[in-house]
């Protein structure tokens, strides 16, 4: 699927640098300790300062191209030392130090990218510095994560081996869960329930109502209901191309005075290349979830997507897009609004990047 020029084919499709994405929970990453990760193609060093301030450099020396969290590089005095000939960069990214003598040349830098602690993750900015605002990333108090009421907690981290759009795509697609998920979490019922569809800002939901539902029994236990039957408002969010939520708001019909209560999945969608994505889940409630085998619950289900969507990836990798065409139906509505959202990001920085050119060439 081409949108504006723009390659939005799931297995395929390009993804946006201007764009905040999570990196990593917040505990990964500790004073005096590099962490390695990737994003949008560029491979990522994490560490904190003496400070505790979280920072983010491109993993590479340009001295001669060893990436800085190889097995003897190191943080000393709150820089980063290449471990191949001991040149260190400071939180900036600016040569401190070349230990062979003479001076730091200009070029002997690394990028260093705008990053934010938020709640407990860390939130990087790939794209121009100067566009990084803050206030796009997705609103942590309407998530809950920011709220005072909820409980949330840090949950699991999951690699997929297939290009973004192929996961972002399947959590908020709910007509697969009847079939795919084998009972775990809807009573063969979702499939075919009626939704509609609700836009807000950079919001794309699919939102289906149900009344007086009989849930199976991992879903009954993830939502802490005592007894079995609920009525149940479930929404699916894409929040632009970053993370998606599963909203579920229910009131248990079995318990007299049952309180209304509220249950998400948050999953941010992190992509690290053309055919690697990371997810970063957890859940976020009302309630204080003590089900012991939440975590192993969640990874389970997780995995179930990630095992079909990596079956994916390869078929069409092996097929190429002529012999692997995608055909959408009516309740592919929200995906495909999601994709055009998308092309159209790319598209501006595109024309950004575009004219940034033009001007220095004056």
């Amino acid at each position: 699927m081409i949108v504006d020029g723009i390659d939005m084919l799931p297995g395929a499709a390009e993804y946006p640098r201007n764009q905040w994405y999570v990196i990593a929970w917040s505990h990964e990453v500790e004073v005096g300790k590099m962490l390695a990760r990737e994003c949008c193609d560029d491979p990522v060093l994490l560490y904190r300062d003496d400070t505790g301030r979280p920072i983010a450099l491109f993993n590479r020396c340009p001295h001669r191209g060893m990436m800085l969290t190889s097995a003897t590089g190191r943080i000393v005095d709150n820089t980063v030392q290449c471990g191949y000939h001991g040149i260190r960069f400071d939180g900036r990214g600016k040569c401190v130090e070349v230990p062979s003598g003479g001076t730091c040349p200009t070029k002997m830098c690394v990028r260093s990218y705008p990053l934010i602690e938020k709640w407990k993750w860390l939130w990087i900015w790939m794209g121009d510095p100067a566009l990084a605002d803050e206030a796009l990333i997705p609103d942590h108090r309407y998530l809950g994560l920011e709220d005072s009421e909820m409980f949330s907690e840090p949950g699991l981290r999951l690699e997929v081996k297939a290009n973004y759009l192929l996961p972002l795509e399947n959590l908020v697609d709910a007509t697969h869960i009847t079939f795919l998920h084998h009972g775990l979490i809807d009573s063969g019922n979702v499939a075919t329930h009626p939704y509609k569809v609700v836009v807000d800002g950079s919001r794309l939901s699919s939102v289906r109502v149900f009344e007086n539902e009989t849930l199976p029994p991992m879903l009954r236990a993830a939502m802490g209901i005592k007894g079995e039957r609920v009525n149940r408002t479930l929404t699916l969010t894409a929040f632009s191309n970053n993370l998606c939520e599963i909203r579920q708001n229910f009131e248990e019909i079995d318990i007299p005075g049952a309180q209304p209560a509220r249950l998400n999945l948050i999953v941010s969608v992190t992509p690290c290349h053309a055919t690697l994505t990371q997810h970063f889940a957890l859940f976020c409630g009302s309630f204080e979830n003590r089900h012991p085998g939440r975590f192993e619950d969640l990874r389970n289900l997780l995995m179930e997507d990630v095992v079909v969507i990596e079956e994916i990836q390869l078929l069409f990798n092996r097929l190429g897009r002529e012999r692997a065409p995608e055909v959408s139906v009516a309740a592919d509505d929200v995906n495909i609004r999601a994709r055009r959202s998308i092309a159209a990001m790319i598209l501006r920085e595109r024309e950004l990047s575009a004219s940034a050119g033009q001007a220095s060439a004056v």
